[in-house]
């Protein structure tokens, strides 16, 4: 059964939990890690990081990043073309004293389990909000598309 290019999309998209996280430190070096996410189905990825971990201070210093997801090795047909979704994205922090901040650390919560109250303890935890600006999803060889539209969620396929 053959499902179109945007429904492929969207599913991939809801399949993954973890995203790879590629930020700047502050001598302008590329930086590499991952974490678990969240989507709030308005485009916006949320990150709750450690303060410890050199990502988040990249973060701290530089509120841009870009962002991978990425099918399992194991679940790709062609390891060259495994399919995926890349952003670029502005960074904000959200303050627990904003209105969204509880209810979006109880979504990771409902995501990720009893991790997250252990985390929300922690005082060197930060809420990130990310606002991808542009778009790539790759479904495989010859099938690569422009992400569009207000949410980043509207193929337009790129043609040589």
């Amino acid at each position: 059964m053959s499902h179109s290019p945007e429904q492929d999309f969207l599913t991939f998209k809801s399949s993954v939990k973890t995203l790879s996280l590629s930020t700047l430190t502050e001598e302008g070096q590329p930086n590499i890690s991952y974490a678990p996410f969240i989507e709030d189905g308005h485009g916006h990825f949320y990150l709750f990081l450690s303060q410890l971990a050199s990502h988040t201070q990249d973060l701290l210093k530089q509120p841009i990043a870009s962002i991978l997801l990425m099918e399992d090795e194991q679940d790709s047909r062609q390891l060259f073309a495994r399919q995926r979704i890349t952003y670029q994205c502005q960074i904000d922090i959200i303050q627990a004293n904003d209105s969204t901040y509880s209810s979006t650390l109880d979504n990771f919560e409902n995501s990720f389990g009893s991790i997250i109250p252990l985390l929300r303890s922690l005082p060197d935890f930060i809420l990130f909000k990310l606002t991808p600006t542009e778009g790539l999803y790759v479904q495989g060889f010859g099938k690569a598309y422009q992400l569009t539209g207000e949410h980043l969620t509207e193929l337009e396929h790129i043609s040589a």
